[in-house]
């Protein structure tokens, strides 16, 4: 190569370089035009989002000003206004900083009032600030709506202020107002971001310095778009990032190095082409293998292509499985695998429809286990999840022959029998059902006793549909549940009558309250040696509006079971508190309060703290309050705690029914009982019962003997009276003396004198019983 080749290369090459200038001056030009339309189109945005958020809570001031200009709150408390300011600033999704009613310049009604305080009740007319003056003098001239901010509001925030003036006939009636915290403003707007956009980024009224980011922006030749605010403007202004500038310089620093370098390497490639002529082959040969490359390239995508649609494949399968697990769900238990009441039912109406044309017989049983719930309280719901897979297991090892097994839920389970025509064969297969579930189950090295209680219904004569068999199955086994545990029962139309009428009055008995039908009468106790009341026992009476009066004996197991007692109960606590606290303010010598408690009330964990609100509420004192338990609720260790807190606070404890249950000397020592209350069952006995008259005496001894108080109850003649007070009983509660009474008749005996009852203490008894 000579030497005009080598200067006819440089001039190419110098050429070239230059041409490329214009070009990239050109691109240069293009990437500032785009920047600084997108940062046009930002700032609109920005611009659009702030007027949209500041029109949004403004809005709010035109539903204010309908509001007050319908009636001008006439005839509305000032709770409705306060209500409705804040269902309209919810309804709204308004995020101003407060919403102001400010009759004749008072701001009265303000929304919300936390943050707020120091404006409520604050004159306008009176404010002392001047530009609060010059919009408030501008809103009473335009009778518009006018704009003010931002400014610090008397809460210390800075704050946009839009206020009305209404007038009522033309005249001046008050304000309202929207205020808004400019900086939650420009948060809720997207306008402070972040660091970078609130350094480059500005805002102002026209003419005066900027609020926001730095004054200085304004004076760089920025971008400006204002936001109208009724009677003001804000001129928002921002410039390009200085950042982005830089990036396109130094980007077309590296471009034009770029050119630099490809226009020499061309160069020297030529050079080198033309220089190394025998290179060529081995050129081809390099790009020989790159299109070998590529053809790997191409191969790998294809396998990957395969091992894509395998992968599909098995998704596929994957989701057919889960079709398959949840079609199995919807037919079976989760916990012991058996089939579950969906299963039961479809097969249900399926065998129905076969018995219609065949003749078959068909029984459903249904049944649960005793005392389940108390296994699940005491010892864990994982403990009764495995007592619930033994008995599954048990009846699927079994050699009972049955259609299907199912669980209906909880501890319920059904079985359906077919070809069972006669009594005898059904109950010898729930003979043999009980017999299977006898067997002590171990659990965690406890052994468990699993009683069954079973319903029986058979079609057609039970139902002659799937829901009436299982209705009716349910209610044999409730009846069944009364009876005995480890029993069945069939169902008859009996049941269902006893069935609707429970449900009648579980209907009814919720109710109750609400129509004002359960009652307190009081039933006086008398202290015989010193003649005199000293308590009333509070019991509870449903007088029922076509029934009349319902025994408590009926309805209290009802309210028990449906979990009313505790509500009903607490009624009755607070009413005798609040009864008993009226008496002692009329009489000299305050009297004790007897309340019965109920078993469920004491399994609540608020119970006490129930208490002491009641007892804080009447403000009745403790010492005067009793609370009466039957025994066998009261000698449960799990109410320990509970006794042993009410008798902290002073409260009494009074055990029920003392000696009719499994009584229990080392009860009365560890519980903390005050009383024992003699059954009426052993009072009525003692003119013709030995046993009865040794029983009272071992019971009263046992009381002193552990210094407790003594009362009985149900004493209806005047030798049963004479008895116990002979042998140290001397609180009586009974007919004898009083029936139980409303408030207002036992306000009236208060002060009768008892001496002709308690004629027989002045003489010597004459009645004798030999025990």
């Amino acid at each position: 190569m000579n030497k005009m080749q080598y200067l006819f290369l440089s001039l190419i090459f110098v050429l070239l370089f230059t041409a490329s200038d214009p070009v990239l001056t050109t691109y240069k030009t293009s990437l500032l035009n785009e920047l600084q339309s997108t940062e046009a189109a930002q700032l609109s945005a920005k611009a659009v989002a702030l007027q949209s958020v500041i029109n949004r809570n403004f809005n709010v001031m035109v539903s204010l000003e309908a509001y007050v200009s319908t009636s001008y709150l006439k005839d509305k408390s000032d709770q409705e206004v306060q209500s409705y300011i804040e269902a309209l600033y919810a309804g709204s999704r308004a995020s101003a900083f407060n919403v102001v009613i400010a009759p004749h310049g008072v701001m009265k009604f303000v929304y919300p009032s936390k943050g707020n305080e120091n404006i409520i009740n604050w004159d306008l007319l009176k404010d002392p600030r001047e530009n609060v003056q010059r919009q408030v003098l501008l809103a009473l001239q335009t009778k518009k709506m006018t704009t003010e901010g931002p400014f610090t509001l008397l809460q210390g925030v800075q704050g946009l202020v839009a206020r009305k003036a209404l007038f009522q006939d033309g005249v001046f009636w008050g304000f309202v107002s929207v205020a808004v915290n400019v900086d939650e403003l420009l948060i809720e707007a997207g306008i402070r971001d972040g660091a970078s956009e609130g350094q480059r980024m500005a805002i102002r009224i026209p003419g005066m310095p900027a609020f926001y980011g730095e004054n200085a922006t304004f004076n760089q030749s920025p971008l400006i778009t204002v936001i109208d605010l009724q009677d003001s403007k804000w001129e928002l202004a921002a410039n390009p990032p200085a950042n982005a500038v830089k990036t396109i310089n130094n980007q077309l620093l590296i471009i034009r190095c770029a050119i630099l370098l490809v226009l020499f390497l061309g160069l020297f490639f030529i050079f080198y082409i033309i220089r190394q002529r025998d290179r060529l082959s081995q050129a081809v040969d390099e790009r020989t293998q790159e299109l070998q490359n590529a053809n790997e390239d191409l191969t790998a995508a294809n396998e990957e292509l395969i091992a894509g649609q395998q992968e599909l494949q098995q998704s596929t399968e994957r989701m057919q499985e889960s079709e398959q697990m949840l079609s199995y769900m919807a037919y079976h238990d989760v916990l012991t695998g058996i089939h579950n009441r969906t299963h039961f039912q479809m097969i249900l109406k399926e065998q129905i429809t076969y018995n219609q044309m065949k003749g078959n017989s068909l029984v459903v049983l249904f049944f649960d286990l005793d005392n389940f719930k108390m296994v699940n309280d005491s010892h864990g719901h994982h403990m009764g999840d495995y007592m619930l897979q033994e008995v599954v297991l048990r009846i699927q090892q079994s050699n009972l022959a049955f259609h299907t097994f199912a669980r209906f839920g909880g501890d319920e389970f059904a079985i359906l029998l077919e070809n069972c025509a006669s009594e005898q064969e059904i109950q010898a297969f729930c003979g043999q059902l009980i017999a299977v579930l006898k067997p002590p189950c171990i659990l965690a090295n406890r052994a468990f006793f699993i009683n069954a209680s079973i319903g029986i219904v058979q079609y057609p004569y039970g139902g002659e549909t799937w829901d009436a068999l299982l209705k009716n199955a349910d209610i044999a086994m409730y009846m069944a549940k009364k009876v005995s545990g480890s029993s069945f029962s069939f169902f008859n139309q009996q049941m269902e009558m006893l069935s609707i009428s429970k449900l009648e009055m579980e209907n009814h008995l919720r109710q109750s309250l609400d129509r004002n039908e359960l009652e307190i009468v009081y039933q006086p106790q008398v202290d015989c040696m010193k003649g005199a009341i000293t308590g009333v026992e509070a019991l509870l009476r449903w007088n029922h509006t076509t029934k009349g009066y319902i025994s408590p004996s009926d309805f209290i197991p009802v309210a028990e079971e449906l979990g009313l007692i505790d509500v009903i109960g607490e009624w009755v606590l607070r009413g005798a508190c609040s009864q008993m606290k009226a008496w002692h303010r009329q009489t000299d010598e305050p009297l004790m309060i007897s309340v019965n408690l109920s078993v469920k009330q004491l399994h609540d964990e608020r119970f006490v703290d129930k208490v002491i609100a009641i007892l804080e509420e009447t403000e009745l004192e403790a010492r005067y309050l009793e609370m009466e338990i039957t025994e066998n609720v009261a000698m449960q260790d799990k109410q320990m705690g509970v006794l042993n807190r009410l008798r902290q606070l002073g409260i009494s404890i009074s055990v029920d029914d003392f000696g009719t249950h499994y009584s229990s000397l080392s009860y009365l020592k560890r519980f903390p009982v005050t009383k024992i209350k003699l059954d009426q069952s052993f009072v009525r006995g003692v003119q013709t019962d030995g046993k009865d008259r040794a029983m009272i005496k071992a019971i009263i001894s046992v009381a002193n003997a552990f210094q407790l108080q003594m009362i009985a109850e149900g004493v209806e003649t005047e030798e049963q009276a004479d008895f116990l007070v002979a042998n140290g009983c001397h609180h009586i509660q009974g007919y004898y003396f009083y029936k139980p009474m409303k408030p207002e008749q036992f306000q009236a005996i208060l002060k009768e004198e008892l001496h002709g009852k308690l004629a027989f203490l002045g003489a010597q008894s004459i009645h004798n019983y030999h025990i």
